[in-house]
């Protein structure tokens, strides 16, 4: 609720106040009935924004109510201004109920959803000219513009119906059919039937609009997305101190002033406007002001340790380079070695020795460098490149020499130096990954120092992962491999034992493989966070064998960005809430939901439909084992300033939410 604008809502209730009074001063006839439908309108549009985990759907759905609230109230007002307000929000409205369809059901916003909305925006304008022509038969625009948002809506649902899981094609399904409930019998009575109902019947054929509020909120709590959990004694007492504090305003402007009931609520109108837009304006300048202040002290800190680390880089790759030469040399014994290295698409370079000791890159024609095994000109001889490469992209070229007791290579030679070559870029890719992911972590936090401890201690075993499934990548498996190529290569007779002997050590590479992914997944850099998540919920499942008809599904945008620094932990956290699930909530299915709002913030969505669980009152008997896991979580997510929220439903399952804030990849 903290992300949600709750000032308009005391204000439009103000404002719709102060025209029920002055229409109810000009007489105007059938006015009770339709206040009191726009009173429950509102209170179901409120419910359901305030409580809503799907902050966009619910914003358009308030938008959306409180139109319909707004035209049924200004369709008594004593003259054509009025009108003409109504016929305004009547010409919007079916806009605004495409629009939260689309939110509410997640179909894709791309471009056919642009080009529905481009074509309700012209078919808007032009409903909106003719109902403000006042002409009757004119009039009949609202009824095609309405007819048109509904078809966009089941048009679009059947569109994307494969696409989309089957729940929610249901819940699509039911929407339609809300929709086509609440508004037809609104057009057949107005257009088909005009002549043979009464207008009373045409005037209260509207109110069929409740329906589409009521399946909205019914959908909500079967997807565990409504959860009401209000502390109503708290409210009572804002409630009847408000009602207080308004009654002496109005109370102190009649009997003193000698203002009208009109006269003082337009005033506490126009008070409450000031009042919620200087908060408004006064949370916005803080927000500014507070993130120059910590962009300021963090790129000053960055830039200190940027200048240091480039120093340690720059000094350690110069140390890496004379241990690779040495390397070489012990291998084969050559007149000469030169490694060029790119880096930031230039090239340049990292060692050179003997006959290469005086080659410049600005004097040499670097198109003879190619990405596979080739040979090179250089001083009117002929020296071996071997192309260094990372995933199949050059990164590099090493050049020899020539060996130093004029023997020519041999096949077994090329072989030896071509392996060296890619143990050679492997080492200097690594070391430039993580030269660039200690400079993305660059970063000055300001928080508690409990916090400190918590977030340096929660680095420290992340670091200690990362830098140990590091360690069995490039050295363990590398040398696993290595071994696997040489027993490949020997010639024997016993071809059984050495077939065994390279199946044990596939098996031992995929072993340690998984083991590597459990520690601290690769991925995460490689693929980003969707697939290392989705590839962990594939896991998970197959482990699941007690659970045989698990279904676990996804919904979150493959591209989704969130900060370097944050994507471990997430991938951490979601796991952490899968396995819980799976192993106490007996679930058929759990859904995991990933959403990025506009404001840079991160809205995780794990639920399941299994058995729900009363944490309150595990707590209070001391059983924290129990939800240790869970604590935790609400621990970390804390001291990233973000919220965690267990909306539990003990017969529908349970429904947890964390709100992280992205604060930009540094």
């Amino acid at each position: 609720m903290n992300n949600k604008l709750i000032g308009f809502i005391p204000i439009n209730a103000i404002l719709m106040i102060i025209t029920i009074v002055y229409f109810n001063n000009q007489n105007s006839s059938g006015l009770a009935n339709d206040v009191i439908f726009s009173c429950f309108l509102i209170c179901i549009g409120t419910v359901v924004y305030l409580n809503s985990s799907k902050i966009s759907a619910s914003k358009w759905f308030i938008i959306l109510i409180y139109i319909t609230a707004w035209i049924l109230l200004l369709l008594n007002g004593p003259s054509r201004i009025f009108f003409g307000l109504s016929r305004i929000l009547m010409s919007l409205a079916p806009i605004v109920l495409f629009i939260f369809f689309v939110h509410f059901t997640n179909i894709p916003r791309k471009r056919l959803y642009k080009k529905c909305c481009v074509s309700l925006w012209i078919s808007g304008f032009l409903t909106l000219i003719a109902l403000l022509s006042f002409n009757e038969y004119l009039s009949y625009c609202l009824f095609i513009h309405l007819l048109f948002a509904i078809f966009y809506c089941i048009y679009l649902s059947f569109k994307y119906k494969s696409k989309q899981r089957k729940i929610l094609s249901r819940y699509q399904t039911i929407l339609n059919l809300a929709m086509l409930v609440s508004l037809l019998p609104f057009i057949i009575t107005h257009t088909f039937l005009r002549k043979f109902l009464s207008e009373e019947v045409q005037l209260y054929s509207i109110y069929t609009f409740v329906a589409l509020p009521i399946v909205v909120g019914y959908i909500l709590i079967n997807r565990n997305e409504l959860q009401i959990g209000i502390n109503y004694r708290f409210l009572a007492k804002i409630a009847l101190i408000t009602l207080g504090e308004v009654a002496i305003f109005i109370i102190f402007c009649i009997y003193v002033t000698d203002l009208s009931l009109i006269q003082s609520l337009l005033i506490l109108f126009v008070v409450s406007i000031i009042y919620f837009s200087s908060l408004l304006i006064q949370r916005h300048f803080s927000t500014q002001q507070l993130y120059i202040v910590n962009q300021t002290k963090e790129k000053l800190e960055k830039e200190r340790l940027e200048i240091l680390q480039r120093i340690t880089y720059d000094s350690y790759l110069s140390t890496l380079s004379n241990l690779i030469n040495q390397f070489i040399q012990k291998t084969i014994s050559l007149n000469g070695t030169l490694i060029i290295w790119k880096e930031n698409h230039q090239s340049f370079i990292l060692e050179q020795s003997g006959v290469f000791e005086h080659l410049s890159l600005k004097k040499y024609n670097q198109n003879q460098l190619k990405s596979t095994l080739h040979t090179i000109t250089f001083g009117q001889k002929q020296y071996f490149s071997f192309p260094l490469k990372y995933k199949n992209i050059v990164n590099g070229w090493l050049i020899i020499g020539q060996k130093l007791n004029k023997e020519k290579f041999t096949p077994e030679d090329i072989n030896k130096i071509t392996i060296l070559a890619d143990t050679i870029c492997e080492i200097l890719k690594t070391t430039e990954i993580l030269h660039g992911n200690q400079q993305r972590y660059i970063q000055l936090p300001s928080i508690k120092y409990d916090e400190y401890l918590n977030i340096t201690l929660v680095q420290k075993v992340e670091e200690i992962r990362r830098n140990f499934a590091l360690y069995l990548h490039d050295d363990i498996l590398q040398s696993i491999l290595a071994v696997k190529n040489m027993t490949e290569s020997l010639v024997t007779p016993q071809k059984d034992t050495q077939q065994l002997i390279i199946t044990t050590f596939q098996d031992l590479n995929k072993s340690i493989r998984e083991k590597m992914f459990d520690i601290y997944p690769s991925t995460l850099s490689d693929l980003g966070l969707y697939q290392s998540i989705s590839i962990m919920c594939e896991k998970l499942k197959r482990e699941a064998v007690h659970q045989p008809h698990l279904k676990i599904r996804l919904e979150a945008e493959p591209l989704l960005e969130v900060d370097n620094k944050l994507q471990y932990t997430i991938f951490r956290t979601v796991k952490e809430l899968l396995q819980n699930a799976i192993k106490h909530a007996q679930a058929n299915e759990i859904r995991i939901s990933l959403n990025m709002l506009n404001n840079r913030i991160l809205i995780i969505d794990v639920i399941d439909d299994g058995k729900g669980f009363d944490i309150a009152a595990d707590l209070e008997k001391n059983r924290y084992t129990n939800h240790i896991g869970l604590l935790t979580i609400k621990q970390e997510i804390n001291d990233l300033q973000g919220e965690f929220t267990i909306k539990n439903n003990m017969e529908s399952g349970t429904h947890i939410q964390i709100r992280i804030p992205m604060k930009g990849n540094e």
